[in-house]
């Protein structure tokens, strides 16, 4: 006889398909919003890799932003923590990026400019 007091336990598989779809989703995201991931960086001596941890709110507010790994340059770092801050609110979430907040890493460059 069944407990019909316990819900029935979820599946331990996961769907492929699922994951995938919200990797696409999210990927989707952080390229829709890329020009506001953009800003000038006064700085031509070398360039300069850094990765941010954003976490943005379902309506595209940035709800948390830091650095996951560092330029190597503090200065290059704050200014670019800044610009993700100033440029906020981002595109809202979209629907097939489930939950009231999502959190993005998102690897980015400062670039030279050629002369």
């Amino acid at each position: 006889m069944a407990n019909r007091g316990t819900p029935p336990s979820s599946s331990p598989f996961v769907n492929p398909a699922d994951v995938r779809n919200r990797a696409l989703a999210s990927d989707n995201y952080i390229w829709q919003n890329a020009g506001k991931f953009s800003f000038y960086i006064d700085e031509q001596v070398r360039q300069y890799f850094i990765t941010l941890r954003v976490v943005i709110a379902r309506d595209g507010r940035v709800l948390t932003v830091d650095v996951a790994q560092s330029s190597g340059a503090r200065s290059i770092d704050e200014t670019i923590l800044a610009g993700v801050r100033r440029n906020s609110p981002y595109l809202p979430l979209p629907p097939e990026i489930a939950g009231d907040r999502a959190t993005f890493l998102v690897p980015l460059s400062t670039a030279r400019a050629r002369f």
